[in-house]
């Protein structure tokens, strides 16, 4: 492929990984949990992918059904953090951003640890020393757009405009942007708060475990990280001003600058590629410097929810 139709190809997977990975932040502080261990959570789903793509569980003979199934359990063990996640701050009233920092540790310490003794397991007649996608070789179609990036990339969008119908017109959207705003009032009209705050932590986990897949999927080796694209996600979902329009945006426009890192054309034009990398962080700490006042997460985003009716 020439070095535009790389540019492209890169730029619609590192979006769909960006948006789903700020999908999972927007669900979770929607309900008011907010939710920084993404990047740990991805770190889990790109390890457990990896496991059900490896020639021991053998789902790559079943070509893209084995895929989707590979998928959807790694989205389901990754569960395991957003229980975790639930408890310390639904049940136990922890500090939100202690519990999220306490599950990046963990996602990330137990990947890098488990990664090359795994590997040595799942790949006995590959000799790795590292996790891998077995079914990147398989599915992706090469010298063409028209594979599965630009598929991956449009079940996203897709996967959007589905949240924000619900988040909008449905009354479960309703009542769950009303628990993010007023939890307390939301309880006094009935609405079951804890109820929905664990959905958002549970559906939060899914789909910071569907990005780790996907970014497994396509980067092929896993090195124990998801290169801090959970980092990003918060910064894209904050950039974004918690709506699905501004997610949609930025995680494009961070992806194409992610994607331009990655590719030869920046040494070709004498640019640093780590200012690069940097420049999604300085542009979101620009727009906050400018937009303070008028970008603002829900109101009871991070605060301990404690009922005063029983539920």
């Amino acid at each position: 492929m020439s070095d535009i139709q790389i540019l492209l190809d890169l730029t619609f997977v590192f979006s769909t990984i960006l948006i789903v990975a700020t999908l999972a932040g927007y669900i979770s502080e929607k309900v008011g949990i907010v939710n920084i261990g993404i990047d740990g959570m991805m770190c889990v789903g790109a390890l457990f992918f990896g496991i059900f793509a490896s020639e021991k569980i053998n789902f790559i003979r079943l070509n893209g059904f084995g895929l989707i199934i590979a998928i959807i359990l790694a989205m389901f063990c990754t569960t395991i953090l957003g229980c975790l996640h639930g408890f310390l701050c639904i049940t136990l009233k922890t500090n939100h951003v202690v519990s999220g920092t306490a599950i990046n540790l963990l996602g990330f310490g137990l990947t890098t640890f488990l990664n090359e003794p795994l590997a040595r397991k799942l790949y006995p007649k590959l000799n790795y020393s590292r996790i891998m996608s077995l079914f990147h070789s398989d599915l992706h179609i090469k010298d063409s757009l028209y594979g599965t990036s630009i598929i991956l990339f449009v079940f996203v969008l897709l996967l959007c405009g589905t949240i924000y119908f619900i988040m909008k017109k449905t009354t479960i959207g309703l009542r769950y942007l009303a628990i993010g705003e007023n939890p307390h009032a939301a309880n006094a009209k009935g609405i079951k708060v804890i109820k929905y705050k664990w959905i958002g932590v549970i559906l939060s986990s899914l789909l910071a475990g569907m990005a780790g897949a996907l970014f497994l999927f396509r980067t092929i080796a896993f090195n124990g990280n998801v290169q801090s694209m959970g980092y990003l996600a918060l910064a894209i979902l904050i950039a974004g001003g918690w709506n699905i329009g501004g997610i949609i945006t930025f995680g494009i426009i961070f992806a194409i600058f992610i994607a331009s890192a990655n590719t030869t054309t920046l040494v070709q034009l004498g640019i640093n590629q780590l200012f690069v990398f940097a420049l999604p962080y300085i542009i979101t700490l620009i727009i906050l410097l400018f937009t303070s006042n008028k970008i603002t997460p829900p109101a009871s985003a991070g605060q301990p929810f404690i009922s005063e009716v029983k539920e």
